[in-house]
């Protein structure tokens, strides 16, 4: 039995979890910096395909400029979310409120047949071709093999820039003690919404590699969110570091028992939420801890 599932399950654990890596980044790294839980972080998922499929589909634009356009609003609209919750919601509470109202807003807004077809799912281009090969005997998209190589890349470059760089320190100091660090000169706001739009650009990136393999939907945004919460919360809230480690026990996790229990098509979903909650109960402070709050 394990032995019949080892193949899929090494290779579709690994490539999903770098596409769980790349949805969590941004979100993780935003909580990590400013300290709020986006809830609207999927509905820019959702925005990049639908924009994508605007410009490409029904403009027929060139597909590299409709994903250049769909990436710049998409980051357009965090940023404007962002600063919207500041202004009118500083509150955390009311914060996660308005963060969710806005993304079910977008979610009946794409769903609105007169603008993209009501509930109809939608296909739209990618640059990278679809059709499945074979990988030790595995069929596999070639999408989530250029999904891992950019996902490593982008962990590396997010890495770096955070540690290595100038402005990563100040970014770092941002995120530390917010009061004292905008005593020193730092403009915190400045660096949040930085933060924010680095956030934005990565899940943009995320629907433009992975949508073309699947559909688009108005209610594609919970997918992403729920995963990026979950690795979120096994990683450690604030260590966007960790989900790396956190993604990858996600993935395995699922496609373990999805390989297992072939007939049950909703237990590998169910599993996430049970993983989460398990870490919630023994390990709250995730894999790899989690920062005291001040």
């Amino acid at each position: 039995m394990v032995g019949s599932i080892l193949a899929p399950v090494v290779i579709y654990g690994t490539l999903f979890g770098f596409t769980y890596v790349l949805l969590a980044l941004g979100f993780t790294l935003l909580l990590g910096i400013s300290r709020v839980l986006n809830l609207a972080y999927g509905a820019l998922y959702m925005v990049t395909a639908y924009m994508i499929f605007y410009f490409a589909v029904e403009l027929g634009i060139n597909l590299v400029v409709a994903i250049v356009l769909a990436m710049a609003i998409a980051v357009a609209v965090g940023v404007a979310i962002f600063l919207l919750c500041v202004k009118f919601a500083p509150d955390p509470m009311r914060f996660l409120v308005v963060t969710l109202l806005v993304a079910l807003f977008l979610q009946y807004l794409f769903a609105y047949p007169p603008l993209f077809q009501g509930e109809t799912g939608l296909i739209i281009p990618g640059l990278i071709p679809t059709h499945e090969i074979l990988l030790y005997g595995v069929s596999v998209s070639p999408v989530y093999l250029w999904t891992a190589g950019v996902t490593i890349v982008v962990f590396l470059g997010l890495w770096g820039w955070i540690e290595w760089t100038s402005y990563g320190r100040t970014v770092r100091a941002a995120a530390e003690d917010p009061e004292t660090a905008s005593l020193f000169g730092i403009r915190v706001r400045t660096v949040y919404i930085v933060v924010v739009a680095v956030s934005s650009a990565i899940v943009a990136l995320a629907a433009v590699l992975i949508v073309p393999a699947q559909e688009v939907t108005p209610t594609m945004w919970v997918e992403p969110f729920v995963i990026a919460f979950v690795v979120s919360v096994i990683g450690g809230l604030e260590k966007f570091k960790w989900t790396l480690p956190a993604a990858f026990l996600l993935s395995f996790s699922q496609f373990y028992v999805q390989f297992s229990y072939p007939t049950s098509s909703s237990l590998s979903d169910i599993v996430a939420f049970i993983v989460a909650i398990a870490f919630i109960i023994v390990l709250p402070r995730g894999i790899g801890g989690i920062r005291r709050g001040r």
